[in-house]
């Protein structure tokens, strides 16, 4: 077996040659359960122990009854700390035998769970929305759609069949790895979901008809994604907007797994050459990828441990409707750990991008936000902008819901809805800012940035008025200055743009999406003009 990398003192990873004899020693455990708590800490409730590897990453392994005596001095020092564990899996190391244990920090119930966000792209008719359905509901689907029904927000898409906005699903994992929503007995509501999950897991089902590819880039660039989930259907092949959907995610470098979906009903030498298709892909240049077919629940741990390394792609084989290859998939979910945080920088202050916008009968105006950084308690205020003259306006925080749950507070990471005193809908829009009072507020018409063109048919040049994406924001700017005479797909430029309508609240190192029709680019703000 080959070495590990050696321990680090950061993180959530614990290497333990041999844990025999400690029981002896009383204060040596709650040393050692104290170091668990800090790995627990650094891991957001969830801690990976591998017993049998010394600290450089010599995998050397242990005897099995050196390995049957770890794991109960290690069961005990979980339950000093307030945990449980669980063993992923146990393999041959150079000298003998390697555990590596799941550790879970009991729930505690004033806390929210920690959450994870997967988005779901791919060409359209792939079965995105039937994927995430069977997951939801724990029942197959009838080859017919009926799994999608709980996904759909709107008449229309259930009239089609075709997903055309963003939809947020939530599945939840209890301390045991087992999945709250499928509790026929007890069936949970919101609050009893978040309250029975130490962790749960937020589908953004996103669109995949061309012509919704605006709402696609908006929810990869204004929900922040931990995750995406690059569906594939095997009996269609790598089409043009699975590309287009792989470009983006590549592009914003999000971690991301691929699902190949209808293997039931695809003939063998179709599906063996979709699966070529899509590991020639993933090792083009620009994408540069390692694929790994999941085949075993052993596959699906090493999957879920390497996936934040942002250079291993899994690819799951999938049939929603026999349930072939789901158990790997719910394996590899439930072990995904929290890497791609969505945190701007480290600033206390509270930050949030308004991506959506409600009137609530009895409420008033409710907004849905991306928390960015910083936290906010209920009845805080904040400073929410910018208006049309980049002006912005202290607003009290009425309420918060996180998850259609009330609660107290939200914090970096989270995406929340916020009921807003004496503040009319009309008067706000997507792509608004709410910040802490002690922020800075600002807005303005002009900044720079350093792009990438990722396709246009001819000709770039000073002029030229593309749609931009930051965050939640989405308007027009004009590109006043070009550091090159024109630009090509390909080519890499330092660009000057102006917002076309009204200043937005933008800050330094944001990513941008911009596109029109099918020329579409990314970017880094680099310089911000007043």
């Amino acid at each position: 077996m080959k070495y590990l990398a050696s321990e680090s003192e950061e993180g959530n990873i614990e290497y333990k040659f041999t844990l025999n004899g400690k029981l002896e020693h009383p204060e040596r455990l709650e040393e050692l359960a104290s170091q668990m708590r800090y790995r627990l800490y650094e891991g957001q409730g969830e801690a990976y122990y591998y017993l049998g590897v010394e600290d450089d990453g010599n995998p050397r392994g242990i005897t099995a009854e050196e390995l049957d005596a770890s794991k109960l001095i290690l069961n005990k020092v979980a339950e000093i700390a307030g945990a449980r564990t669980m063993i992923l899996r146990e393999s041959e190391g150079n000298d003998g035998i390697i555990a590596e244990v799941l550790v879970r920090a009991d729930k505690n119930p004033n806390e929210l769970p920690m959450d994870i966000r997967i988005a779901s792209v791919g060409n359209v008719d792939a079965g995105k929305s039937t994927l995430i359905g069977v997951l939801l509901k724990g029942e197959l689907d009838d080859g017919r759609g009926s799994a999608r029904s709980s996904v759909f927000r709107y008449l229309h898409e259930l009239e089609s069949g075709r997903t055309s906005s963003v939809s947020t699903t939530i599945l939840g994992f209890s301390q045991d790895g087992d999945i709250v929503n499928h509790d026929k007995i007890f069936p949970p509501n919101d609050i009893e979901l978040l309250e029975r999950s130490v962790k749960t897991l937020s589908f953004q089902d996103l669109a995949g008809h061309e012509k919704y590819l605006k709402t696609t880039i908006y929810g990869l660039t204004g929900l922040g994604p931990d995750f995406a989930m690059l569906i594939v259907s095997a009996n269609q092949g790598v089409l043009q907007m699975t590309k287009e959907h792989l470009g983006l995610v590549v592009a914003l470098k999000i971690p991301f797994f691929v699902i190949m979906t209808k293997i039931d009903i695809t003939p063998e030498p179709r599906w063996e050459r979709t699966i070529q298709e899509v590991k020639k892909i993933l090792k083009i240049p620009g994408v540069s990828k390692i694929p790994m077919q999941v085949q075993s629940p052993d596959d699906a741990v090493v999957a879920a441990l390497n996936i934040n390394q942002n250079n291993v792609v899994p690819i799951f084989n999938i049939s929603a409707v026999t349930g072939e290859g789901i158990d790997y998939l719910t394996q590899f979910l439930q072990l995904l750990k929290p890497g791609r945080r969505i945190q701007e920088e480290q600033d206390p202050q509270f930050r949030a991008y308004v991506d959506d916008i409600f009137s609530v009968s009895g409420v008033g105006t409710v907004v849905a936000a991306m928390v960015y950084s910083g936290k906010l308690e209920e009845n805080d205020f904040i400073h929410l902008g910018p208006f049309d003259s980049g002006s912005f306006r202290k607003v009290r925080v009425k309420s918060i819901h996180y998850k259609r749950v009330p609660t107290q507070h939200v914090s970096s990471g989270q995406s929340a809805t916020f009921a807003l005193a004496k503040v009319k809908k009309e008067n706000v829009r997507k792509g608004m800012v709410m910040l802490g009072t002690k922020e800075q507020v600002g807005a303005v018409y002009e900044f720079e940035a350093q792009i990438y063109v990722l396709y246009h048919s001819t000709t770039i040049k000073v002029g030229y008025t593309p749609v931009i994406h930051v965050r939640s924001i989405r308007q027009s700017a004009e590109m006043l200055a070009i550091d090159q005479s024109l630009i090509r797909t390909g080519d890499r430029a330092t660009v000057r743009f102006r917002f076309k309508y009204r200043p937005e609240h933008i800050r330094l190192g944001q990513r941008i999406v911009f596109r029109e029709g099918r020329t579409k680019g990314i970017g880094l703000i680099t310089k911000i003009y007043d």
